[in-house]
C-alpha cells in the first residue's frame, strides 16, 4: 500500500511540472484525432494531414484566392462550410479579417481559432503555393521497458529500439524526401538488414507547368469516394457528423511508415480546362505466407504487420510481387465534377484464401480489375455526391450521399451504401462500418445544430446489416450505432463538451462445436473540460465511463487531468498528463488521445486498474534545431488472488527527436 502511494505521489509531483505549449500544428492534430476517438491506430498513416497543416503553418493558404481543393486541405472545413465561403467571397469580395468569417453562418469562434494559423488575408492571387525552398530532417528514437513476467525479447533477432528517420526538400517545382525505420526487434547494419533499416521508401515529384505533375517513387492514389482506390488516412465516423464526403485527392507523394498503404512506380497529374487525368502504374512488393500446391506458389494471407523480427516473418518478406495500373478521368463544369476511376491488379503468384464461411464470396486467383463512377455537386442548397462500382467478379457497390443546410443554424448529412457479397478491390477504403469494403447494406444520418450562441449540438446514428457472416460473426447479422455530443464554449477560454455512444451489433460465440451470434453492446459516456487559467497555464480534464455487455457484463472508468504551461517568449515548452484507470476487463477498455513528438501520436488501450502518465518536453535549440523528448508509463496495480491474481507491471517508453530545417 506504501509503495502504491509513493508511486502516485511520485506522478502527481511530475505532472504539476507540466505544461503544453505544442506548435500550432500538433494542436490542430489533437483536435482532428480527438475528433475521431478510438478509430484511429497508433499505425494510422496522418502523414498527409501533417504535411498540408506544416506547409499552411509556413505558407499560410490565402483566404482570398484559395481554391475548394486548397480549403479541404485544412482538414477543418465541410463541404457545406467551403461552398458558404465561396458564396460569401464571391458576394463581398476581399475578406480583409478573422471578424468578416465570422459572419458566415457555421464559422464559429471555435473553428475560426482552428484555422487562424494556417490562414492569411493577401488578396493576391497567387494561392498557396510555396515560394521559397525549405528542408528538414527527422531523426527519432523510441524505446519501450517493460518489468512484466514472462516478456521475452531473445526470440526477435533485433535489438527493442525503434529508429525513424525523414528527410523532406520542397520548392516550387521540386520536392523529394526519404523515410526509412527500423521497429523493435529488427535487426539494423546486420543479419536480414546489412543495409540498415528495415523500411525504406522515397519519392520525387515535379510540376510541370501551372497544373501538371509528375510523381516518382513511392506515392498513393485517392479517388471518388474509395469504393475502387483510397490509400491512407480517411475520416469515417467521427464527432464531426456531417463531415462525411471524401474530397478525393487524387495522387500525392507518400512519405509514411506503412509499409503496405502505398504504389511504387510512376504517376502524372495532366489537367486540359475542364479534363483531369491521372494515370498510375506500380510494381511493388510485399510480404505475404508462401506456400506450394502441385509444385507451383500460392499465397493465403498478406502479412500486413510491418514487422521482420523472426524468422517466420522475414520469410515472408518481400515474397509477393504485385503490378498494378490505372487512371482516374475527372471532367468538372462550374460546381460539378464526374469521374472514372479503372485499376487493374496482378500477383505474380495465385491467391488461395482459407477454406473458411466468411471467405466464400471474396476472389482469389491472380488477376482482378475493378472500375467506379463518381459525382459531386451542388443543387441550390444541397450537396450531392457519390460512387457507382463494379469488379470483374461480379462485384457491385454504390455509395451516395447528400449533405444540406436547410436553416443557417441546421446541417445534415445522409450516406446510404449497398455493396455485395462478391464485391471486392484491394485498394478500397470507403466510409463503411466493416474494415472490408464488402458485403454490407447501411443509412447514415447525421446532424449539426447551432441553438444557441456558444452551443453545438452533433449527433449521428448508422445502421447497417451484413447478407452474409463475417470473421466476427456466425451468420447474416445487423447493428446500430448512435452517437449525441454536446459542446458549450461560453468563451475563448473556456470549453465543456458531454459526449454519448452507443454500439449494438452481433459478435460470434463458440460453445463446443457450435457457432451462433450473441448481441454485443457498448456504451460511453464522456465529460470533457478546458480552460486557460492565464497565459501560462491551460487545464484539461476529463472523464468517462464505459459499459460493456454480451454473455457477462464489464464496466470502465477512466478520469485525466492535463496541465498546460505555456512560457512567454521562452525557446522551450512542456506538457503532460496523469490518468487513472479501472476496467473489469479488455471489453470495457476505454482510449485517450496524447500529445506527441511532432509527427507522431499515440491512442492506447487502457485496462485494468492503474495509472497512465506522460511527459512532453520541446527545445528550439537556435533557429533551425528543435528537440523533443517524451516520457511515459503505464503502472497496472496488482488485482485479485489465487488463480486471479494479476500482478503489478510497469510499462514504460522513452521517444527523443531531433528536426534540422534547411
Amino acid at each position: 500500500m506504501m509503495k502504491r502511494f509513493i508511486f502516485i505521489i511520485c506522478l502527481v509531483a511530475a505532472t504539476s511540472l507540466v505544461h503544453a505549449q505544442e506548435a500550432v500544428v500538433q494542436n490542430a492534430l489533437e483536435d482532428l484525432i480527438e475528433s475521431l476517438g478510438e478509430e484511429l491506430g497508433d499505425d494510422s498513416d496522418i502523414q498527409e494531414i501533417l504535411d498540408d497543416l506544416e506547409n499552411y503553418r509556413q505558407n499560410p493558404l490565402k483566404i482570398n484566392s484559395a481554391t475548394p481543393d486548397e480549403l479541404m486541405r485544412l482538414h477543418f472545413l465541410s463541404e457545406i462550410q467551403i461552398n458558404d465561403l465561396i458564396s460569401f467571397r464571391e458576394k463581398t469580395g476581399t475578406i480583409f479579417t478573422l471578424y468578416e468569417l465570422a459572419a458566415i453562418d457555421g464559422f464559429t469562434p471555435d473553428l475560426l481559432q482552428k484555422v487562424e494559423p494556417f490562414i492569411s488575408f493577401d488578396s493576391e492571387k497567387s494561392g498557396s503555393g510555396r515560394k521559397r525552398s525549405s528542408g528538414d530532417l527527422f531523426l527519432r528514437g523510441t524505446r519501450t521497458f517493460m518489468n512484466t513476467k514472462g516478456t521475452d525479447e531473445s526470440k526477435y533477432e533485433g535489438a527493442p529500439e525503434r529508429y525513424y528517420l525523414r528527410l523532406k526538400q520542397t520548392s516550387s517545382r521540386f520536392d523529394y524526401g526519404l523515410v526509412a525505420e527500423k521497429d523493435p526487434g529488427e535487426t539494423f547494419f546486420s543479419k536480414s538488414n546489412k543495409h540498415g533499416f528495415d523500411y525504406t521508401s522515397g519519392f520525387a515529384n515535379f510540376k510541370a507547368g501551372q497544373e501538371n505533375h509528375i510523381f516518382v517513387g513511392d506515392y498513393h492514389v485517392r479517388f471518388g469516394q474509395g469504393l475502387v482506390a483510397w490509400q491512407g488516412f480517411s475520416m469515417g465516423k467521427s464527432s464531426e457528423t456531417t463531415q462525411v464526403f471524401r474530397s478525393a485527392q487524387g495522387i500525392r507523394s507518400y512519405s509514411s511508415t506503412d509499409e503496405n498503404l502505398f504504389f511504387r512506380g510512376l504517376a502524372g497529374q495532366l489537367k486540359y480546362k475542364h479534363l483531369e487525368f491521372f494515370p498510375f502504374i506500380s510494381l511493388n512488393k510485399l510480404d505475404a505466407s508462401v506456400d506450394t500446391l502441385d509444385g507451383k506458389p500460392y499465397f493465403g494471407a498478406f502479412q500486413t504487420s510491418g514487422y521482420h523480427r523472426t524468422g517466420s516473418e522475414i520469410s515472408g518478406e518481400n515474397a509477393l510481387t504485385q503490378l498494378t495500373g490505372g487512371g482516374h478521368l475527372t471532367y468538372s463544369y462550374d460546381r460539378w465534377s464526374f469521374g472514372v476511376t479503372t485499376v487493374y491488379n496482378r500477383f505474380n503468384m495465385r491467391m488461395n484464401r482459407d477454406d473458411e464461411p466468411y471467405n466464400q464470396f471474396l476472389p482469389e486467383g491472380q488477376e482482378s480489375l475493378v472500375a467506379g463512377f463518381d459525382w459531386k455537386g451542388s443543387v441550390k442548397n444541397i450537396f450531392l455526391f457519390g460512387e457507382a462500382a463494379a469488379s470483374s467478379n461480379s462485384g457491385r457497390a454504390v455509395l451516395t450521399g447528400a449533405m444540406l443546410k436547410p436553416v443557417s443554424n441546421f446541417e445534415l448529412s445522409a450516406i446510404y451504401r449497398n455493396i455485395n457479397r462478391t464485391y471486392f478491390s484491394y485498394f478500397a477504403n470507403a466510409f463503411t462500418e466493416s474494415s472490408k469494403v464488402n458485403d454490407e447494406q447501411a443509412l447514415y444520418l447525421g446532424t449539426k445544430i447551432f441553438p444557441a450562441p456558444h452551443w453545438i449540438i452533433w449527433a449521428y446514428a448508422d445502421f447497417f446489416s451484413y447478407r452474409w457472416l463475417k470473421y466476427t460473426t456466425a451468420a447474416p447479422s445487423n447493428g446500430t450505432e448512435f452517437f449525441a455530443q454536446l459542446a458549450f464554449n461560453p468563451t475563448r477560454e473556456t470549453s465543456f463538451y458531454l459526449r454519448f455512444f452507443q454500439e449494438e451489433k452481433a459478435q460470434k460465440l463458440i460453445s463446443g462445436t457450435l457457432k451462433y451470434n450473441s448481441e454485443q453492446r457498448i456504451n460511453r459516456l464522456r465529460f470533457n473540460f478546458a480552460h486557460d487559467l492565464n497565459e501560462l497555464f491551460t487545464l484539461k480534464s476529463r472523464a468517462e465511463l464505459s459499459f460493456y455487455s454480451r454473455q457477462s457484463s464489464e464496466r470502465g472508468i477512466l478520469i485525466c487531468q492535463d496541465l498546460v504551461y505555456t512560457p512567454i517568449e521562452k525557446p522551450f515548452s512542456l506538457n503532460g498528463r496523469l490518468a487513472y484507470f479501472h476496467t473489469d476487463g479488455y471489453n470495457s477498455r476505454l482510449y485517450a488521445y496524447e500529445n506527441d513528438v511532432l509527427y507522431a501520436f499515440s491512442i492506447p488501450a487502457l485496462y485494468g486498474n492503474g495509472i497512465r502518465a506522460y511527459f512532453n518536453f520541446q527545445h528550439h535549440l537556435g533557429d533551425r534545431v528543435t528537440l523533443w523528448l517524451k516520457l511515459a508509463t503505464t503502472h497496472q496495480f496488482a488485482q485479485g488472488d489465487g488463480e486471479q491474481r494479476v500482478d503489478s507491471s510497469t510499462k514504460s517508453e522513452l521517444k527523443i527527436q531531433l528536426r534540422y530545417q534547411f
